[in-house]
């Protein structure tokens, strides 16, 4: 009788513990780099974006496709839960404005043009 008891108690402990500590992890959904380590420039530049349209590992596929021609653009962090993106860019040949633009292109599917992507806040680290 005790086990019945306890072991729904331990399963219910571990789901409230996981819960309200799930904000003190942050593991990203993508994590992508579009230069070789050789080739990284000596300064790069990091700004976090938030991002509408951003909600999983599909999406942030999509966004990583959308920047990757992007010239100076060197990786790309996508955190679906918070709908978040930290893009690292070499200043010399990007800035945040070209990303953005870049990001919120429309984007062809299937004979349609969709606007998948809007920019909800910028903050520089």
């Amino acid at each position: 009788m005790k086990k019945a008891v306890i072991i729904p108690l331990a399963i219910a402990l571990v789901i409230l513990l996981a819960f309200a500590t799930m904000n003190a992890y942050r593991v990203p959904t993508t994590d992508v780099s579009f230069v070789e380590g050789d080739e990284r420039p000596a300064t790069v530049v990091a700004v976090e974006y938030e991002v509408s349209g951003l909600k999983c590992r599909g999406t942030a596929r999509t966004f990583a496709r959308q920047i990757e021609d992007v010239p100076g653009v060197v990786s790309f962090v996508a955190y679906a839960r918070t709908h978040t993106a930290i893009v690292e860019y070499d200043p010399a040949l990007t800035d945040p404005d070209a990303i953005r633009e870049a990001f919120e292109e429309p984007i062809l599917h299937e004979g349609r043009f969709y606007e998948v992507f809007e920019m909800v806040s910028v903050t520089a680290e």
